[in-house]
């Protein structure tokens, strides 16, 4: 008795016009345990049944009823389901066995015949049925993995041209006959060759492979000698890899941005310490010579020089990303007119640059952060007009009646302050406008630009609650508008800020670190003027041992925050352990010096400062009541 691997009993189908010879078989096979699936006379009756019966093998005569005979059945039982045939046959002449071996039979037993002899063909035949399938199914399997798996997958002759391939190497490199058309690079093609003649494995290499029509593509390349051919075939695989390619240098260049961002908000923090011994020994120098027009006059040159180098100097904090503060209310008309001088360098002599700044555009919002805007824009706007052109920046305020559509989503009805920066330039295609805020998604050169500046402008537009209306048109520029919240000039005038008191001292001690020596000299000095008594330490050991031996205790501590071995919030609390009451005024140079738990229980006043500034925060300390421990 023959099972399949299942299990099953096999199942076999007889085609045989003779009846009584049929019956005679059927018996034969069910005594011998065989499911037999059908009893047929013509070959057209079997072949209508197939798909129902699925027989394993059939036993087939060969001269049957009506126009088929056995031979050409036995042909579409092979071709259309992989089912064997043995023949039963009385004709054992040559025409008849040549037409037979044609459809490639598992046996062909001449009648009359031996049951034994019968027997055997069938296990036989049956046996080999299930190795053949069994084959089948192990190289379907492994087609599958060749023609479905991820990499190109090919093989190429001894002349170089490539014989076979799978869907990813079709798509890699649609239409490629030969490795001379995929490897435009002669001297690696080269290489590849000498290691393969040799019989060594090649790669894997980073190789730019022709994809056809003009496209190239980076890839992994990787070849070996494939031993299951014939001598001089290779096999060979290929990962595109140019989407991380490009990911890695957009990376690689973001980081030298950041870097140059350090580098930017270094010398920034630097600078204002310049600054504000310029504008404080320009103020010491206002009150010694009095009412001195024709010095006075001069003065204010060197006051206004330093005011605006403070604003370079903020604006390189910008660039760095590291000034981000709290939110302040501004108006963005005079945020695009204090950016104008830098615009210009920015932007340079062939572009125009016109400010039109509105009235009603004051917004509540982290300032810093809204001029990394306006420069992204407008240095978007420059790349868009490579000859040159006119930029126009423009606030004001508008009422919307009715939502209207945004590029970051649907805009509300309502009072928004606005910011429009157009440009005169290419223009954006319709087809990338979607892409446009994405992350890393750019059109220009990989020397021109990360892909990251309007994705930071969409990112902080959404952060200050604001939205983004975007209009353009091929050959006739672009105009971005920014609509933030606006404030009410009730509003404004309750946000306004108060100018600082200028208060004097009653005799305090206060102990003032700072590592800079010409800033620390001025700050003596005003401090000393102001009728306070002063510690002045260069680095905070020094002022852990003025503290300590003082006659009289500080009752307030200026610090800076960055310095040699400490820092000035450290420093604080290694003051308060034996001195609770210690004020804390801490200048910093850049909002990122100081980290969100550092500034509890402290003040902080940003350089450059006026000497106003400095005496109204150190008098609020001093007279602000001491919180029971």
């Amino acid at each position: 008795m023959e099972a399949d691997t299942d299990g099953a009993l096999a199942k076999i189908a007889i085609c045989e016009d003779e009846r009584i010879v049929a019956l005679d078989i059927r018996t034969f096979l069910q005594r011998n345990g065989y499911d037999v699936v059908g009893v047929y006379a013509s070959a057209e009756s079997l072949l209508a049944s197939i798909e129902a019966t699925k027989p394993e093998l059939v036993l087939m005569d060969i001269h049957l009823e009506g126009p088929m005979d056995g031979v050409e059945a036995s042909a579409q039982l092979m071709e259309r389901w992989s089912i064997p045939v043995i023949f039963l046959t009385a004709y054992a002449d040559s025409p008849t066995i040549e037409r037979a071996k044609r459809t490639q039979p598992f046996g062909y037993v001449i009648k009359p015949f031996d049951e034994r002899e019968l027997k055997t063909a069938i296990t036989i035949g049956l046996y080999r049925s299930s190795m053949e399938q069994r084959l089948r199914r192990s190289e379907t399997r492994y087609r599958g993995l060749f023609e479905d798996g991820l990499a190109a997958i090919f093989v190429a002759g001894p002349d170089g041209g490539i014989h076979e391939g799978n869907k990813a190497f079709r798509e890699l490199a649609p239409g490629c006959a030969g490795l001379q058309d995929l490897i435009p690079d002669t001297d690696a093609l080269a290489e590849l060759w000498l290691a393969l003649s040799g019989g060594s494995a090649y790669g894997p290499v980073e190789l730019v492979l022709s994809a056809g029509k003009g496209r190239t593509v980076q890839a992994l390349l990787s070849a070996a000698p494939l031993r299951v051919l014939e001598q001089g075939f290779y096999l060979f695989q290929a990962i595109d890899i140019t989407e991380r390619k490009s990911l890695q240098d957009q990376l690689n260049r973001a980081q030298k941005m950041e870097a140059l961002g350090r580098l930017a908000g270094g010398a920034a923090h630097d600078f204002n310490n310049i600054i504000t011994a310029i504008l404080g020994y320009g103020k010491l120098l206002r009150d010694d010579l009095g009412d001195n027009p024709h010095i006075g006059a001069e003065l204010d040159g060197i006051e206004d020089a330093a005011r605006r180098a403070a604003i370079l100097a903020r604006q390189l904090l910008v660039f760095s990303r590291s000034e981000a503060g709290g939110s302040s209310v501004f108006s963005l008309g005079a945020l695009i007119l204090e950016l104008e001088r830098m615009l210009g360098r920015l932007i340079g002599e062939d572009v125009f640059i016109r400010m039109r700044p509105g009235e009603g555009d004051h917004v509540r919002a982290d300032r810093s952060r809204i001029e990394q805007v306006v420069m992204n824009l407008a240095v978007n706007a420059r790349d868009a007009m490579p000859k040159g052109g006119k930029l126009s920046l423009s606030t004001g305020r508008v009422a919307l009646a009715a939502p209207v559509d945004g590029a970051l989503g649907p805009i509300a009805a309502g009072s928004w302050a606005f910011l429009r920066v157009s440009d005169e330039g290419e223009g954006i295609d319709p087809a990338i406008l979607p892409h446009i805020f994405e992350p890393f998604y750019s059109t220009k050169a990989p020397d021109r630009g990360t892909g990251l500046g309007l994705s930071t402008v969409a990112a902080i537009v959404r952060q200050a609650d604001g939205h983004i209306e975007l209009a353009s048109e091929l050959g006739s520029g672009t105009t971005f508008t920014v609509y933030l919240p606006c404030i009410d000039a009730e509003a404004d005038a309750a946000a306004g800020i108060e100018k600082p008191r200028y208060e004097g001292g009653a005799g305090e001690t206060v102990l003032l670190v700072e590592d800079d020596s010409s800033l620390r000299a001025l700050l003596e000095t005003l401090l000393e003027r102001a009728g306070y008594l002063v510690l002045s330490a260069g680095n905070p050991g020094s002022a852990l041992l003025l503290a300590e031996n003082a006659a009289k205790p500080p009752a307030l501590l200026v610090s800076d925050v960055i310095m040699p071995l400490m820092r000035g919030p450290e420093l604080a609390a290694r003051l308060r352990s034996f001195l609770p009451g210690l004020r804390v005024l801490l200048i910093s140079g850049k909002a990122e010096e100081l980290s969100p738990n550092e500034l509890p229980a402290s003040a902080v006043l940003a350089k450059p400062f006026a000497e106003e500034e400095l005496l109204s925060a150190i008098h609020a300390l001093l007279h602000e009541p001491i919180e029971p421990a």
